[in-house]
């Protein structure tokens, strides 16, 4: 069977979508969406941590 993947713009759009699926008895799943920011985010961190060029502090002070 052939799958499709909907953006909605807001969340009256997908609460609408919900309701019509639930309606013609067709089954979905949620999935979570990649937040560009926090992948970014997540990203830098890590690069951060593998390739330290910040000069470490002395702990204690």
């Amino acid at each position: 069977m052939e799958s499709i993947i909907v953006h909605p713009k807001n969340p009256m759009e997908l609460s609408a979508l919900k309701s019509v699926l639930k309606e013609m008895n067709i089954k979905f799943e949620k999935a979570h969406t990649k937040n560009t920011f926090h992948t970014e985010k997540v990203a830098k961190k890590i690069f951060d941590k593998k390739n330290p060029e910040k000069p470490s502090k002395p702990k204690g002070l």
